[in-house]
């Protein structure tokens, strides 16, 4: 089967989903409080750098702020079944920049929308199924569509430690997510993620340490020439966090905690170190760091 067809089907089968799990939900019972099934996230990221998920360093200039909105919509609740939850999520993410950059130079780099649904199990197990789009105000690269799905086991040692293990696919829909030097040898490609977050409850305060390595398709990263920039292990990053409450923010406006950490990053792939060679920094560097902070607000 043509993988463009094969992309589609696979988004079409999203969008069945996603439209399944709202009619299969049972009207709510009228005593239900106005808005206890939607929730909201909003986050503000302040950074040195925007390094992407994918090992991309497209801004290594001045500051860089990415706010971030979600709205959780719960489609399912409760319930003594495997499948305790189904939740709906659509939201958007900003990228702003101190310093202009791109095709058509900007301080607005990306926009990108969020659709996705988060299945929750009995036994620890949640499941993401999530599409976004890039999009760039700069006009630097065609607007690309993913799929994501992530695998995460929420386990709980005890009151303080977990490892919560994860194993993601990402796949390109459609246009390319990474840089393209020759559209005429560039295809649609995949990666997957094999990662874990183990987390510290430590009083007040929460310490995460995202860790996770990447291995792609062959062609999912391009060289300069134009050829496959190699399977295989890409990228590995680990990123620890330091997250306390804004107690005196009150709960009247939402829980407010504030965040940060440095994030470290080694890069593997040929296709990728030449990609980032053409973006923020014509220096070719196997190691990234990027330092991080901001504050996000749950109602």
């Amino acid at each position: 089967m043509d993988h463009k067809k094969l992309r589609t089907r696979l988004a079409c089968g999203l969008l069945a989903l996603i439209l399944a799990a709202c009619l299969a939900r049972p009207a709510m019972a009228q005593n239900n409080s106005l808005g206890s099934r939607v929730n909201g996230l909003v986050s503000f990221d302040i950074s040195d750098h925007y390094i992407t998920p994918r090992g991309l360093n497209v801004e290594d200039e001045g500051v860089v702020i990415q706010p971030l909105t979600l709205l959780f919509w719960k489609l399912k609740g409760g319930g003594n079944g495997a499948l305790t939850e189904v939740t709906l999520t659509t939201g958007i993410w900003n990228s702003f920049h101190s310093h202009a950059s791109g095709a058509e130079p900007t301080r607005w780099n990306e926009l990108d929308p969020i659709l996705g649904l988060t299945f929750t199990f009995k036994n620890r197990m949640k499941v993401d199924v999530t599409t976004t789009s890039f999009y760039t105000p700069t006009d630097s690269y065609p607007t690309s569509t993913h799929l994501d799905l992530k695998f995460t086991y929420n386990d709980k040692w005890n009151e303080r430690f977990s490892v919560n293990p994860y194993f993601e696919h990402w796949t390109e829909l459609n246009n390319k997510a990474t840089v393209v030097f020759n559209p005429a040898t560039s295809e649609e490609g995949t990666y997957v993620t094999v990662g874990a977050t183990p987390t510290f409850n430590l009083g007040k305060a929460k310490i995460e340490v995202d860790t996770a390595a990447n291995f792609v398709s062959s062609d999912f990263y391009q060289k300069f020439d134009g050829s496959n920039g190699g399977s295989g292990f890409a990228m590995f990053s680990t990123y620890p966090k330091v997250s306390v409450p804004l107690k005196f923010m009150g709960s009247n406006y939402g829980a407010w905690t504030a965040y940060g950490g440095v994030a470290y990053f080694h890069l593997r792939n040929e296709g990728l170190l030449d990609g980032n060679q053409v973006l923020a920094n014509p220096e070719r560097k196997s190691n990234l760091a990027r330092i991080r902070g901001g504050v996000s607000i749950f109602f």
